[in-house]
């Protein structure tokens, strides 16, 4: 220990030395840290007052630099110390290493050494009450706390996880009635050792029930409907958790731009009796959405959203949605919507159509109608069951084998059955995930005693995970699907069938080019596919990041029949700007093993998964 102390003097003196030369208001264009193992660089600047500016943000972006500053540095060496201790590492020593200076261009370049020493782990988690014995079964409820817990037996102790934390002790006594319940900590700190015990105090106040319900702020909905959604009733033990799911209940009819469901208590009296004010700010009746974009896949694009809420009273809503792009020329859409129709967390919706689809392998004119049932489980899972009905033609192209006997351009059909599929989401946040994960499962049966022309069963499943790997971005994709005619003849209608290749897909080739072809080498489509990526996303600066992807796959024409030693694989890099709508993407796929084919280049908004 002694030596290292006899470094930091050296390097405080060297420090001294070399700010003669760093002089104030020189920009700062680069901070390094060498040493922070535990704690990525960005999360250190973030906290710090001193920022790097690169001379690319600061031409291209205009971004004011951040100029040197004696007393700024040393402002931020003890914010530095202050940022470890805060994550547990109490004997953290840090000091500048070094300033490389420019005095031509009057820059200067920080240099800082950090030794994170070793963390403060938790030894043991204990609760303790100063008031009598509470007339509940603690033990069933301290196994539940605990297991909720950040800061268990082995953690390593972060100050913010303490807040977290006593919000979910507090939590978890709210929803057994106690609504005045206080919780505070104690630490038993054993510096020699790098540990500690942690004693929450809980002071749980008497037994609240809940009183009497106040709306205010509703115009157009009316009480009775906003009753509808509340979870408690009057007189019950009171539960935090019940008030929760009823503002959850009320922001679901996306009726509302504001909902707040707050408990009247009186801290002075403690009432044992609490009313709920149930406040509302209603969104506007009609609403609409417009927006135009391009990308290389759907060239010029637009839409326009219109919503109509309250529909024929209640929350029915009534929405048109139009779109157009190269890949889909036209789309009008008619949704009319029915939430809570068999339970709060049910919603029908009927949705007659008409449009056409001009993909690579196909095109199709479809009008029809959709009619789901979704339930909403839970914030995370959804599940739907959808019946559709559409009546299909579809452009034969000239000497299609699969179509020698028509004496028309034009293939009428008919399509009818069921179509059901369920989402888990935990991935966050909504345009760029950096962690959780989302699987998507699918399955549709269409003929059969539905009716319809054809009778085949589609199957499919789509799992994404991503991850934060250090300062990177680790997200994973798998997909796999499966098609099986009833039918003598195999037929599957175009727009079922798997394709593969794209700027969603596989991106060293152009939309739907991988897989089986027809003679004019125009995509046929296959009743098999798998795909696979694997892509790191890596923030460089301002709202510009960079990925790199290694991806593979392939569609074949028998189903469920996958040949793994068949797949096409492509590598890869890209840029993305982040905007409000999500970020713009570029993207560059090189075909691997196999020469035939060329570089691709991608233009479109949104991660490609």
């Amino acid at each position: 220990m002694w030596l290292r102390k006899i470094y930091n003097i050296f390097l405080i003196v060297v420090f001294s030395v070399l700010t003669v030369n760093a002089q104030d208001n020189y920009e700062v264009r680069q901070i390094k840290f060498n040493g922070n193992k535990t704690l990525e660089k960005d999360f250190l600047l973030e906290n710090m007052a001193l920022k790097e500016v690169s001379y690319i943000e600061k031409l291209i972006f205009k971004k004011e630099p951040f100029l040197f500053n004696r007393e700024l540095i040393d402002l931020d060496m003890i914010r530095l110390q202050r940022i470890y201790q805060s994550e547990g590492f109490i004997a953290v020593e840090s000091a500048i290493d070094s300033l490389i200076v420019n005095e031509k261009k009057k820059k200067v370049k920080i240099r800082i050494e950090v030794e994170e020493g070793q963390p403060v782990i938790v030894d043991s988690v204990g609760i303790r009450y100063n008031e009598e014995k509470l007339d509940i079964n603690i033990d069933s409820l301290h196994n539940k706390i605990f297991k909720n817990l950040v800061l268990k037996k082995g953690a390593r102790f972060i100050d913010k996880e303490i807040n977290n934390d006593l919000q979910i002790i507090q939590d978890a006594y709210m929803n057994m009635g106690y609504a005045y319940v206080k919780v505070d900590y104690d630490l038993n700190l054993k510096p020699e050792k790098f540990k500690t015990d942690i004693f929450y105090i809980v002071k749980p106040g008497p037994v609240c029930y809940v009183g009497e319900t106040i709306i205010e702020g509703n115009k157009n909905v009316s009480d009775k409907l906003i009753q509808k959604q509340v979870k408690y009733e009057k007189g019950e033990v009171y539960d935090k958790s019940k008030l929760s799911d009823t503002r959850e209940n009320l922001y679901y009819l996306q009726l509302f731009r504001v909902v707040s469901v707050l408990p009247q208590k009186n801290d002075t009296a403690r009432n044992s009796i609490i009313p709920v004010k149930i406040y509302i700010e209603e969104a506007p009746r009609l609403s609409a959405r417009f927006g135009a974009g391009y990308g290389t896949e759907d060239k010029l694009r637009g839409f326009i959203d219109a919503n109509f809420r309250g529909f024929m009273g209640g929350a029915r809503r009534l929405n048109f949605y139009a779109k157009h792009s190269a890949l889909e020329p036209y789309l009008l859409s008619l949704r009319w919507i029915q939430p809570q129709l068999f339970a709060t967390k049910t919603t029908l919706t009927l949705n007659p159509y008409i449009g056409r689809k001009s993909e690579p392998g196909y095109d199709t004119r479809t009008f029809g109608i959709n009619v789901p049932v979704s339930y909403r489980f839970n914030n995370r899972l959804i599940g739907t069951v959808s019946y559709y009905l559409e009546n299909v033609k579809q452009t034969v192209e000239e000497g299609d084998q699969e179509m020698l006997d028509r004496t028309s351009d034009k293939f009428p059909y008919n399509k009818s059955g069921i179509l059901t599929s369920a989402v888990f989401d935990t991935s966050d946040p909504k345009f760029s995930p950096d962690h959780g994960m989302q699987v998507s499962l699918g399955l549709k049966a269409n003929g059969y005693f539905f009716g319809g022309n054809f009778s085949y069963t589609r199957l499919w499943a789509d799992v994404r995970n991503y991850q934060k790997v250090g300062s990177v971005v680790l997200a994973l994709r798998g997909m796999v699907g499966g098609i099986k005619s009833a039918d003598a003849d195999g037929f599957i209608p175009v727009e079922d069938r798997f394709y593969s290749g794209g700027s969603n897909s596989i991106r060293g080739w152009q939309r739907a080019q991988l897989g089986p072809k027809r003679e004019s080498g125009t995509p046929l489509g296959g009743n098999s596919v798998v795909e696979a990526n694997v892509e790191a996303r890596y923030h460089l600066f301002w709202r510009l990041s960079t990925v790199l992807f290694v991806e593979g796959g392939n569609v074949w024409t028998e189903s469920y029949n996958y040949q793994l030693g068949d797949l096409n694989y492509a590598v890869g890099t890209g840029l993305r700007v982040d905007t409000p709508i999500g970020p713009v993407r570029f993207d560059v796929g090189f075909p691997v093993w196999n020469q035939k084919r060329s570089t691709q280049f991608f233009i479109s908004v949104g991660q490609a998964f």
